[in-house]
């Protein structure tokens, strides 16, 4: 089953615009590992502003423009389709003064993430609430998690096809917590022995949670997952002080990003993958000239994510560009990869800029052959 950052995949139908025929050249790469395959390339429909997730029956979530909503709400594209069922709440069923944002999605169908109240009067309050949707154009469920509103940033970020949910709550005063949720039980995740906080990003089938929490000391914030309510850390890379897995398959393979200069969360940083104790920098073309991060991992230990303003696949243990393995006349250029799932298909943002300017399209790639 394919993992993102909250077990995310997708697969759109044949929306606007389909690109497909032979990549352009293949990266270059050891004799001894096979090439990254080539993808058709599909432009999502014109509702649709960016792909989140995909799972891995082929359900797309994203976030579009809503006919007579505002701009900006969670949809969920089915496989075999091309049109978006928005998702809404009961204080909002026609999403007139909200924001909704999908961020995960298991292969039952159900999604969470968050909704952004926007009051039709009165003080803009700044919160974001945990909610589950139960399928597609459902009406969306709050999770109950930190009502109060010094909580003013609650996110469910994961969930496994179990039901368990994940996420994370910053507080008014920057600080933050890591939680689960599986029916009506809360539990709070441990922070580090010594240490405070902790952001949970993203659960596998067997319950192992990752993200990141602040060691002791406060002087590093290394990657960490959680089994069994017990945490402990992934690891940080050489001279870093700051590290998060975003992502996990089904093995407990992690990936995610890592410094490799001081500053926390401001450092420099690269994509890395987190696996067996040991956290291995993934070297992806551009590293050096600016962030580097994965966002997703599937069962087969493929990651995508991003590099500058490039989107890559790392796969037989080499990184390769995305935009080299899409038709050469398609036009387009792939500045982001957000999802992966079994099958091999990823949700991505593309431009028609080389330089990642101008108009955001979201877009399916699928695996040639």
């Amino acid at each position: 089953m394919g993992r993102t950052a909250s077990r995310m995949a997708a697969v759109a139908g044949t929306a606007a615009l389909a690109v497909a025929g032979a990549g352009a050249a293949t990266a270059v790469h050891a004799a001894a590992h096979a090439a990254a395959p080539h993808y058709t390339l599909t432009v999502g429909p014109a509702e649709a502003q960016r792909y989140t997730g995909i799972n891995d029956r082929g359900d797309i979530i994203g976030v579009g423009r809503q006919p007579g909503a505002q701009n900006g709400q969670a949809f969920v594209i089915k496989a075999g389709t091309s049109t978006p069922q928005f998702l809404s709440t009961p204080d909002d069923p026609g999403n007139t003064h909200q924001f909704t944002e999908p961020l995960a999605i298991n292969d039952n169908g159900v999604t969470v993430g968050d909704v952004y109240l926007t009051p039709t009067s009165g003080p803009v309050l700044n919160v974001h609430r945990p909610t589950r949707w139960d399928g597609p154009g459902a009406t969306g469920v709050d999770l109950g998690i930190d009502p109060n509103k010094s909580f003013y940033d609650v996110r469910a970020t994961g969930i496994n096809g179990s039901g368990l949910i994940v996420g994370k709550t910053l507080q008014a005063d920057g600080h933050t917590s890591a939680w689960t949720v599986s029916g009506s039980t809360i539990t709070r995740l441990p922070p580090l022995p010594g240490g405070t906080e902790g952001r949970a990003n993203a659960v596998n089938d067997k319950g192992v949670i990752v993200g990141s929490a602040i060691a002791a000391g406060n002087a590093t914030i290394p990657a960490v997952e959680w089994m069994d309510g017990r945490i402990r850390s992934l690891g940080i890379l050489p001279g870093g002080t700051y590290a998060e897995a975003r992502a996990v398959n089904s093995s407990g393979v992690a990936a995610g990003q890592s410094t490799v200069t001081t500053g926390k969360e401001n450092g420099t940083s690269h994509a890395v993958v987190f696996r067996d104790g040991t956290v291995t920098d993934l070297n992806v073309p551009g590293t050096g000239r600016g962030d580097t991060v994965a966002n997703a991992i599937n069962d087969s230990g493929t990651i995508v994510g991003q590099a500058v303003a490039t989107g890559f696949v790392y796969q037989n243990g080499v990184a390769t560009d995305l935009s080299t393995l899409i038709p050469a006349d398609s036009g387009y250029h792939i500045l982001t990869a957000h999802g992966i799932n079994d099958d091999g298909r990823i949700v991505a943002t593309a431009t028609k800029t080389a330089n990642g300017s101008g108009t955001r399209y979201p877009v399916l790639l699928t695996p040639t052959g």
